[in-house]
């Protein structure tokens, strides 16, 4: 890539170690000028490839400060991260001690790297294709055993690998149309005709359907399931939170309207990452800062991915619960009977109260917040609405933010003008191409360069 850039590869702040980074072509000889071996070898260019070295970080002033002992860890290109040679250095992690390195890399003559420049590297030199290089944050970010498994599938080539071979049967279609079309002499050359063409497409577009499906079940594994909390005062929706939590985040109190506002936060709930949201008791109310209350619960009702409506078993169904359930609408939900433990009424009493707006009794799970029952049967519950059949346990390939949704679906669009077409040969592969297109977004492949490549590789025509 011709420039030597350096960063700080570890969490900003004190800490036993930092990593400090060193890429490119001039890595090794730009370390060199700041590091002197305290053992045996004088110089890193000595040292083998994928070997660690102790000694002396120092500045490059004619009478040298020392200013950390250090391990330095020496990796040659094209075998590393990025592709490029590549040093890290393991000194101590005061952020003084990091700054001050990181200030002799550039005067050794490296610069400071862009977010991200690492993996763009290794991207432009081919370690890793666009969705490989999105896994990376994503394992980065994931916060559980779900999500981390995604980020893992997809850093290991799972979905590029799906597409990829997808992309290849349009790509060889391609070429064997544009032989046929501009060699029709070759009469080794495959035939192809306009309804092999469409029968091609047709089982791409199958598995691009295929891998569609799995978008929305990826995104939120990504990004969370946003579980708003609604129900009306002191049915122990904060207490429900905090239990989920594990923490006392909410205020919890006998007095109804405790809470006024909404509070998110993240948490692991049997592995799907889920983002919960608490939301102040919904009820007509004349109290100025209520309503403020009341409303926001509402907007946030609408962000949500499921709603959570807490109800008292301790107490029969209010009419204005019933309005509320009706206000939740199409919206993925379900009902949660709390206070089980001091109940006086049963599920099928709730049955029964919500029978005009619809049959709740799938919907409906009863806990006790305060004898922490129930829990994980929700877990399992969201589980089953979000996640159909074996998409947490197995290998599938999962499709997790919209860019590559978006690419699928333009990919998709493209074969079906294919199929439904009634025109020339020549005519269909404009549009096979922009699905080829499409298909090469993910990966950040170029479909021309790969039909060149293959028409000369595989037909060697006029040598």
């Amino acid at each position: 890539m011709g420039d030597t850039i350096c960063a700080l590869s570890t969490p900003v702040g004190v800490g036993g170690l930092a990593v400090i980074r060193v890429a490119g072509d001039s890595s090794i000889q730009v370390a060199d000028r700041i590091f002197t071996a305290k053992f045996g070898r004088k110089s890193l260019s000595e040292v083998p490839s994928h070997k660690a070295v102790f000694g002396l970080i120092h500045t490059l002033d004619p009478k040298p400060e020392i200013l950390d002992q250090a391990l330095v860890l020496v990796m040659r290109g094209p075998g590393t991260f990025c592709g490029e040679d590549t040093v890290e250095i393991d000194c101590h992690g005061g952020m003084y001690i990091v700054n001050r390195i990181l200030k002799e890399l550039i005067r050794a003559g490296a610069r400071m790297a862009q977010r991200g420049e690492f993996s763009k590297r290794a991207f432009l030199n081919g370690r890793m294709d666009l969705s490989e290089a999105e896994a990376v944050m994503d394992m980065i970010s994931a916060s559980t055993s779900y999500s981390l498994k995604s980020a893992v599938g997809q850093l290991s080539g799972r979905l590029s690998g799906a597409i990829e071979e997808i992309r290849k049967t349009l790509i060889d279609t391609i070429v064997d149309s544009e032989v046929n079309i501009d060699y029709p002499e070759y009469d080794d050359i495959p035939e192809v005709s306009e309804e092999k063409v469409k029968n091609v497409c047709r089982d791409a577009k199958e598995k691009i359907e295929e891998l569609l499906k799995t978008a929305e079940s990826g995104k939120m594994l990504r990004n969370g399931v946003i579980c708003t909390i609604v129900g009306q005062p002191n049915v122990g929706k904060s207490s429900l939170m905090n239990l989920l939590l594990g923490d006392e985040r909410a205020i919890v109190t006998s007095v109804p309207g405790t809470t006024r506002d909404v509070i998110e936060e993240s948490l692991d709930l049997g592995g799907i990452p889920v983002r919960i949201i608490d939301t102040a008791g919904i009820r007509a109310s004349d109290d100025l800062v209520e309503k403020i209350g009341v409303k926001r619960s509402f907007a946030m009702m609408k962000k949500a991915d499921l709603v959570l409506m807490v109800l008292d078993a301790s107490r029969p169904v209010d009419p204005e619960e019933v309005e509320l359930l009706k206000d939740i609408g199409s919206k993925p939900h379900l009902l949660l009977l709390n206070k089980t433990d001091d109940s006086v009424i049963s599920s099928q009493d709730v049955t029964k109260a919500f029978a005009s707006v619809e049959d709740v009794a799938p919907l409906l799970i009863p806990i006790s917040v305060k004898e922490k029952k129930g829990i994980y049967v929700l877990s399992n519950r969201i589980k089953d609405l979000f996640f159909k059949g074996d998409i947490l346990n197995s290998d599938r390939p999962l499709v997790t933010n919209l860019r590559q949704e978006e690419a699928l679906i333009r990919a998709r669009e493209a074969l079906d003008r294919v199929i439904e077409a009634k025109v020339p040969l020549d005519l269909l592969l404009i549009d096979v191409r922009e699905a080829a297109d499409a298909l090469s977004e993910v990966s950040g492949r170029s479909t021309q360069e790969d039909v060149v490549d293959q028409i000369f590789s595989r037909f060697c025509l006029g040598k």
